[in-house]
């Protein structure tokens, strides 16, 4: 299926680039370039154009009828087999009124072209004013792009927002908010700073170790003295 839809989306911008390049060249190049001829020379070189580019002009419009539809009918089919949007997509998105117009505007602007290169005496009117008509095709054509383009954006399908990632969910905080919390974690702080310093250095006679004077080694008690006395009495 993908290989087929890749085949078709080439017929279709293949057919576009040979209808819509042959217009511009015509209406911007080839038909000026004749003003500054002669009447028969112009005559000569219009029927020897018309003549080669022809099977061009069939050969898009074959290539732009068949892929546009086959890409719709798809289209339309894999729409329906998904359920999109509960099968109210085509009316949600005005698809179906959009390809509509598409391709309507696409059948005028075949049969202008055909007209402005064919020998029919029925489009003979079309002729008389090539340039004229060749900048009215071009117009068709473009806004036959740009309705392609619409359409092309609106093939990515419905929105996905109720099953989508909703991601990291963020808090947002008013200013009133943040100044608080900056004034918590300040008061918090300087909390912490203050009880480390409540206790103060430690002094000299908390971490040195407590000392008494020593008495020294040959030392007697205080009542020998009295003792002695007493010896020599006797």
């Amino acid at each position: 299926m993908d290989a087929l839809l890749l085949v078709l989306r080439w017929s279709h911008i293949l057919g576009a680039v040979l209808l819509v390049g042959g217009l511009a060249f015509l209406r911007f190049a080839f038909v000026p370039a004749l003003e500054e001829t002669d009447e028969e020379t112009r005559n000569r070189l219009h029927e020897s154009v018309r003549r080669r580019w022809l099977p061009f002009v069939i050969i898009g419009i074959t290539l732009l009828l068949v892929s546009g539809l086959a890409n719709f009918l798809l289209f339309n089919s894999t729409v329906k087999e998904q359920g999109w949007a509960n099968g109210q997509w085509m009316r949600q998105t005005s698809y179906h009124a959009i390809f509509g117009v598409k391709f309507l505007l696409a059948l005028v602007v075949f049969y202008l072209s055909s007209g402005l290169v064919g020998r029919s005496g029925g489009t003979a009117w079309l002729r008389r004013d090539r340039a004229r008509w060749l900048g009215v095709t071009l117009g068709f054509a473009v806004a036959i792009i740009m309705l392609s383009g619409w359409l092309r954006n609106l093939h990515t399908g419905p929105a996905a927002s109720a099953t989508a990632d909703p991601g990291v969910a963020m808090e947002v905080m008013t200013p009133d908010q943040a100044a608080a919390e900056d004034r918590y974690e300040d008061s918090q702080a300087g909390s912490a700073f203050r009880g480390d310093d409540s206790a103060g250095p430690a002094t000299d006679s908390e971490t040195s170790p407590a000392s008494t004077p020593a008495e020294p080694a040959d030392a007697e008690p205080a009542d020998a003295e009295p003792a002695n006395a007493a010896e020599q009495a006797e």
